[in-house]
């Protein structure tokens, strides 16, 4: 709580006796003029000593100024008006106005003085650094605060321009700010900087400043932040070793992630490719025909985690059916076709962003354009774009590869067979382009192998619905 500053009106201890006094001499002065009428008026001024005494009770100098205005007042009467004769009630009134009057000049200056004191005391005994400065940034007045915190007296402090305490980086930034302060730019301002002390060294202050430009002054208030700034520093110190760390743990976090995710998808594919790399080829396809196509880094790098999963059914799905030679039945095609409602319910059940696109495209990548395909029998735009990526790249990775139950096509013949299922399991008239590099290596790998003549119409068991 801020002290609580003294009423004006409160006298000082012993007033009681100083107005009995007071009072006293007034009706003794004022006895002595009604029993002895030859008392010249010029004894008069005499009435003016109990104004003195009462103003005497609000202070020395509340006194002397009642006095000499009670004095002046009477006096001044008499020299406009030497041959006005009063009443003995026109002296009264008179007399009683001089009273008054001594009264409030002594309230005024003592409530003055009080005041000042006051001001002073929080002046002189504030922990913060306050001063006044000139427009050209010279200190008039500072308080004791800067001798305290900087080591400088006030007089050296007074003595040069504020610039030349400043450390030699922020003086730049400094004289900016008083500039736009001192032509009027800016109202106020507030900024940091260091500044010297007597030893050398420097302290960090934080400045709130404001001018006053009709009187030429600046007032500014500073206080030292060298223990904060350093904790400042510190915390951002330690903020970036936490967010190294945290980066670090969360990049360890999603390789995790990414690897569990990866181990999920060749755990659905090693019955069905002892290569165990379908998956991996089905993302990095599907993730090139996704930038192609227009998608967001973000979304490319999302659909190249989630793609591999898009057979995560085929767990589900009884080894006799998945691994037979030969063309499936009509049950055992239905059995391999509920692998993309499993595998929906199943990857469903995740939260990540990287699961619910699995989710979505586990259940759509075997829906047709025309709507003939499966589980769903979604048609055109209903089906999730990364689906129909995804359903592309699974088909072109499985037919450009050995399998079980089929060897691989050439290239040329997969691309014209994509070709040909436009407008009919995918969109028409956009075109398939699969990506240059995976072309080059199905090439390649053909070259090396071809596949013999026999198989070469045989779809992958996985698409055998998409395809054949």
């Amino acid at each position: 709580m801020h002290p609580r500053v003294p009423r004006a009106r409160r006298l000082k201890p012993g007033a009681p006796a100083t107005l009995a006094i007071a009072l006293a001499l007034f009706l003794g002065v004022f006895a002595m003029r009604v029993l002895d009428p030859s008392i010249s008026n010029g004894e008069g001024t005499f009435y003016v000593l109990p104004v003195a005494v009462l103003a005497l009770g609000f202070g020395l100098r509340g006194g002397v100024a009642g006095a000499l205005v009670g004095f002046a007042s009477a006096r001044g009467w008499d020299l406009h008006h030497p041959h006005t004769q009063l009443t003995e009630l026109g002296y009264f009134n008179r007399r009683v106005a001089l009273l008054l009057l001594g009264v409030l000049l002594g309230l005024f200056v003592d409530h003055r003085r009080r005041l000042e004191a006051e001001i002073n005391r929080y002046y002189d005994g504030s922990l913060e650094l306050l001063g006044t400065a000139d427009l050209t940034g010279t200190f008039t007045r500072v308080n004791p605060a800067w001798e305290r915190t900087l080591g400088h007296s006030a007089e050296t402090i007074c003595s040069r321009p504020l610039i030349d305490f400043v450390h030699p980086e922020d003086r730049e930034a400094t004289a900016a700010e008083l500039a736009e302060l001192a032509d009027g730019s800016r109202e106020s301002i507030s900024l940091r900087n260091r500044c010297r002390m007597a030893d050398g060294k420097y302290r960090w202050l934080e400045w709130k400043a404001s001018a006053n430009l009709s009187l030429g002054e600046v007032h500014a208030i500073a206080r030292d932040i060298t223990v904060q700034h350093k904790a400042e520093l510190q915390l951002a110190n330690s903020a970036r070793l936490l967010e190294a760390k945290v980066g670090e743990r969360t990049r360890d976090l999603d390789d995790a992630r990414s690897e569990t995710l990866r181990l999920l998808a060749v755990a659905a594919e090693y019955r069905d490719d002892d290569t165990y790399q379908h998956t991996e080829r089905v993302g990095a396809i599907a993730a090139e025909l996704a930038a192609r196509l227009g998608m967001g880094p973000e979304q490319v790098e999302r659909l190249r985690e989630a793609a591999p999963l898009h057979d995560a059914g085929k767990i589900a799905i009884a080894d006799h059916i998945l691994l037979k030679p030969g063309r499936l039945s009509v049950v055992e095609r239905r059995v391999m076709q509920t692998h993309a409602a499993l595998g929906a319910q199943l990857l469903a059940r995740g939260s990540s962003p990287v699961l619910q696109m699995a989710a979505a495209v586990a259940a759509t990548h075997h829906e047709w354009w025309d709507g003939t395909g499966y589980p769903n029998r979604l048609a055109g735009e209903r089906i999730p774009l990364a689906g129909r990526i995804v359903a592309v790249a699974d088909v072109y990775d499985a037919l450009t590869h050995d399998r079980p139950y089929k060897a691989a096509w050439p290239v040329a013949q997969a691309v014209a067979k994509i070709r040909r299922s436009a407008g009919s399991q995918f969109r028409p008239a956009r075109g398939h382009r699969i990506p240059r590099d995976a072309r080059g290596r199905q090439r390649r790998r053909a070259r090396q192998r071809p596949p013999p003549a026999g198989e070469r119409d045989r779809p992958s068991r996985s698409s055998e619905h998409a395809v054949g």
